[in-house]
């Protein structure tokens, strides 16, 4: 192994204050949760998918290389939509939110802030969106055989997904 790099060794997690100081003592919870949208404020959902981010590759290869392999080169970096699902209530915030696109309005790009906490309700985590856009909007489907609750969900087309230091 090379010398620059740094081991995790024993002694990193020997002592309950270097894990402390190193955020090492217990692996955040994604259970508790709140997410902020420009223009909606303040809301809670039962899940947010989309944390990540990917730098695209292209292969390349010159016909004097003296292998038959190819060389791979890092290209554009993107980020895929943020999807926001929620149990369904008689309000049509969600709805009219996206919905008023399709009614003349603009769309509003905004920012989105989504922040976990721990059991104490501090905050823990935090990632922010930047330049988001309602893409879809999706209502759960009915069935006579179910008494499931209907969820709605929400996608996101967003320039960037950042996680924050709390």
């Amino acid at each position: 192994m090379p010398e620059d790099r740094q081991v995790l060794a024993d002694d990193v997690l020997s002592s309950e204050n270097a894990a402390l100081s190193q955020g090492l003592k217990y692996p955040i919870r994604g259970h508790r949760f709140t997410v902020t949208l420009e223009g909606l404020g303040l809301m809670s959902f039962k899940s947010v998918e989309g944390f990540s981010a990917e730098i695209g590759t292209t292969e390349y290869r010159e016909g004097a290389f003296k292998t038959l392999g190819m060389r791979k080169l890092p290209t554009m970096l993107t980020y895929p939509d943020v999807t926001l699902a929620k149990g369904m209530y008689s309000a049509l915030t969600l709805y009219d939110f996206f919905m008023g696109y399709l009614n003349g309005k603009s769309i509003n790009v905004g920012q989105m802030e989504i922040i976990a906490y721990d059991n104490d309700t501090n905050p823990i985590a935090k990632w922010q969106a930047f330049n988001v856009w309602p893409t879809r909007y999706e209502s759960g489907g009915l069935s006579a055989d179910s008494a499931e609750i209907l969820i709605e969900t929400v996608t996101f087309a967003t320039e960037g997904v950042y996680r924050i230091q709390v």
